[in-house]
């Protein structure tokens, strides 16, 4: 079958080669190389000039006017394409860089006046020489011709580049160093300094050698034996170079430690100072002083003169008193416990605004009866005053003032309502004001303490009330009161919910770990105890429970989570405070007893409170707007 549109006839039926027919790939010669350097053939060039004049050419572009503001007229024409030659051969190669010029072994000559010694221009320093300019480091000293020692004839010093010194000259110098070493005013200038500059051509020639020898001998120990042995008048040439004041002496650059050099010798003072005779041990030598002398000491400062004292009735003033302003006082944070001694996590200080539930009116009803959010609060004294007035147009305006005292810790919130009699739901408004807790310590000077104590302990074994904890103290404050008012003194502030007066210590180990106590206030009689939900625990050393202990319900329980007894005599202990106390209801018992508690670490959960009774004017408690 053939495609469509075939005759199949034998003009286009393909006939194949066979494959031994064929001739074999490996026998081919390898491609041609192309060579970029070689010219391209004429032919190629004609071609692409005939096939680039062949190209359309593009369409007319209108004219468009010139509004750079730039004049093109006067710019010189673009450079022409040279990058084929014009007479058709092949692209010219671009030339080889120039190479760098060879390595030379030998170092490049000095310049002209320098030598080869150190790099110095010696025509310089000759000059400088000549000038009087003297700098030991570069050998450059003054063209004058050094005095020669006595005893001998002019002769040349040698430094380190004319070579190095005689035998003669060492000898001479080490004779020099020895002799100024025993007495330092035998030597005379001109030996010291024939000395200096031997040793100085000394150090600069074999300097190193004996650095390194005098540190392997320090390494050894060597040096503290040859001064052991030579009596200690072994020195090295750190040693030697402590007089360094002189002004022959050698500076640090020219020297290296270790090198034994001959030390430099003082100048004689010119012309010499006359010196006074004196019994302070100077001694007089040719206007010099010996070195054995001491210096005089300076003389002691004058005695200071004691201050006047002012005689009896004399009329000068006194010292101006302080000021009452700048004496320290206590705060008064530490005269009152904050929010009398009750964790705000409990009861805030400032409670927050009420829910009133306006809507109902239910302060417009009689007889009054206050909105479930009020009665749900625990421990509240509430009081009330209402009052109305008339208009001359008939309307009729009703006011109405509650105060409400926390309990818990003598706040007090009064609340403030106004309302038209004719739509007292509609017209009612409402102000609120919060009063804290009092922050002012009260009046101590009445005691109640032992007339507590003593109205409890005559009723021992007896039901007070209906035999609760609580009115046990509240029927024995209020029996004091009435006590105090037949004798015209102060009066006891009667029980305010769980407050029995100034709250003097406070325990909470659940938000607080360490108690809060009024300063210089110790527990005593009379002092009301006020647990809540309080519960310890005592073990042994192995971890064993050994005594448990509650006062107050728990607080997952249903029951009663406050107790409340009187103290009758406080002790301290190591384990704490150790409280004898007089109560009620204790274990089930309904009659007064006695009972012990510790306050201290021992208590893990709960808290406690203790009162002091104070009189009923520190709180004040009305419903005055």
């Amino acid at each position: 079958m053939g495609k469509p549109g075939s005759s199949g006839s034998a003009e286009n039926s393909i006939n194949p080669r066979p494959i031994s027919a064929l001739k074999d790939p490996a026998s081919f010669g390898p491609p041609p190389k192309r060579d970029p350097n070689a010219p391209l053939p004429s032919s190629k060039i004609e071609d692409d000039e005939s096939q680039e004049s062949k190209r359309p050419l593009p369409p007319p572009v209108p004219f468009r006017v010139n509004t750079t503001g730039v004049d093109t007229e006067s710019l010189p024409l673009p450079p022409k394409r040279s990058d084929q030659p014009s007479n058709g051969g092949g692209r010219k190669p671009p030339d080889i860089p120039p190479r760098l010029p060879p390595r030379r072994e030998s170092p490049p000559p000095l310049p002209k006046g320098v030598d080869e010694t150190g790099g110095l221009n010696m025509s310089a320093i000759g000059r400088l020489g000549k000038a009087g300019i003297s700098v030991p480091g570069f050998n450059m000293t003054p063209k004058s011709s050094p005095s020669p020692p006595i005893g001998q004839g002019p002769q040349k010093v040698s430094n380190s580049h004319d070579g190095g010194t005689s035998f003669a000259e060492k000898k001479a110098a080490i004779k020099t160093a020895n002799s100024f070493y025993k007495n330092p005013m035998s030597v005379n200038a001109s030996d010291a300094k024939a000395a200096l500059k031997t040793g100085r051509n000394f150090q600069q020639r074999h300097g190193d050698q004996v650095a390194a020898g005098y540190k392997k001998a320090e390494e050894m120990g060597l040096h503290e034996k040859l001064k052991s042995q030579g009596g200690g008048q072994v020195q090295g040439y750190a040693d030697l170079l402590s007089m360094r004041g002189s002004p022959n002496a050698a500076s640090p650059r020219d020297t290296s430690p270790g090198i034994m050099m001959p030390p430099p010798i003082r100048a004689r003072p010119s012309p010499p100072l006359p010196i006074r005779p004196s019994n302070h041990g100077l001694q007089e030598t040719k206007g010099v002083m010996s070195p054995t002398t001491k210096k005089k000491p300076p003389p002691l400062p004058p005695k200071k003169k004691p201050a006047a004292l002012t005689p009896r009735g004399s009329t000068s003033p006194a010292p101006p008193p302080i000021p009452v302003g700048s004496r320290p006082s206590l705060p008064s944070a530490m005269l009152v416990l904050p929010n009398n001694g009750l964790p705000s996590r409990i009861f805030p200080e400032v409670p927050p605004d009420l829910d009133l539930e306006l809507s109902t009116a239910w302060f417009s009803k009689s007889p009054l009866r206050f909105p479930k959010s009020i009665e749900a609060i625990e421990g509240k004294m509430l009081v009330s005053a209402s009052q109305w007035t008339r208009a001359s147009s008939g309307r009729t305006t009703h006011t109405l003032l509650i105060a409400s005292r926390w309990t818990m810790n003598l706040s007090t919130t009064k609340i403030k309502l106004t309302w038209d009699a004719s739509a007292p739901a509609a017209t009612v408004k409402a102000l609120q004001r919060h009063i804290p807790p009092p922050s002012s310590p009260p009046s101590l000077d009445a005691e109640w303490g032992d007339r507590i104590v003593e109205w409890v302990t005559d009723r021992l074994g007896q039901q007070v009330g209906n035999g609760e904890c609580w009115t046990l103290a509240d029927e024995c404050f209020r029996a004091l009161r009435e006590e105090d008012e037949q004798s015209g003194g102060d009066k006891i502030m009667v029980p305010q919910g769980t407050s029995f007066g100034l709250c003097v210590y406070s325990h909470y180990p659940n938000i607080s770990p360490s108690p809060q106590r009024l300063p210089n206030t110790p527990l005593k009689r009379g002092d009301i105890l006020q647990f809540r939900a309080a519960h310890w625990v005592r073990r042994d050393e192995y971890g064993a429970l050994i005594f448990e202990q509650r006062a107050g319900a728990p607080e997952n329980t249903n029951a009663c989570h406050d107790h409340t007894a009187i103290v009758e005599n406080v002790r301290e202990d190591p384990e704490g405070i150790v409280v004898r106390a007089l109560q009620q209801n204790s274990n089930g018992v309904k009659t007064v007893g006695r009972g012990e508690f510790v306050l201290g670490d021992t208590m893990i959960d709960g808290g406690v409170r203790v009162f002091r009774a104070v009189s009923d004017g520190w709180v004040e408690f009305d419903t005055e707007w």
